[in-house]
């Protein structure tokens, strides 16, 4: 297909190649929703932003696409260093159309982090963990929460299981000068 097609080349870094594939592709259906997800992916990934959220809006506008909280968080995400309230709005969006998506809960404990909302990022933090597997940048979301929570138990689990499970990531490096 021509949204494969448009992977592959974006891959390739043949960046006008994957955008024609990913038109086709749209052309051809326009009521894909994962063609329309993939172009943003591109279109994000190219500081098209503008664009790539109108694409990421027609993917989850579409009452067929099983899945329109993954186009929402990335919305969000190729919103968030512009504007944070935008981002946030999808992120939420997500949630709410799946309230247990972990990649929009981790994003929502990392803004409340960043307005020192810390039971709150505390409260996303744990949906986020019954569902997902930690990864390097979660947990050291959880152990900075915690701490600022004053929680030492998680703060220690957390950090055990950045320093068994990721020795090698800059997270672990973090940790040695946080604790």
């Amino acid at each position: 297909s021509y949204n494969v097609l448009g992977l592959l080349y974006q891959r390739l870094g043949k960046l006008d190649e994957a955008e024609a594939n990913f038109k086709q592709s749209i052309k051809l259906d326009p009521a894909d929703s994962s063609t329309y997800n993939n172009y943003g992916l591109f279109l994000c990934s190219n500081e098209r932003q503008a664009e790539a959220i109108d694409a990421f809006e027609k993917a989850a506008a579409n009452p067929l696409y099983d899945s329109p909280e993954i186009a929402l968080t990335n919305a969000g995400l190729c919103s968030l260093e512009e504007d944070t309230h935008q981002a946030e709005n999808y992120f939420r969006q997500a949630l709410t159309r799946n309230a247990q998506f972990p990649y929009a809960l981790l994003q929502m404990a990392d803004i409340s982090y960043n307005r020192s909302e810390y039971h709150i990022a505390h409260d996303y933090f744990k949906r986020y963990r019954q569902g997902a597997r930690l990864t390097p940048k979660s947990l050291w979301l959880g152990i900075r929460i915690c701490k600022e929570l004053d929680y030492k138990d998680d703060v220690s689990s957390y950090a055990m299981l950045l320093r068994n499970n990721y020795p090698d990531t800059e997270e672990a490096k973090l940790l040695q000068d946080y604790l």
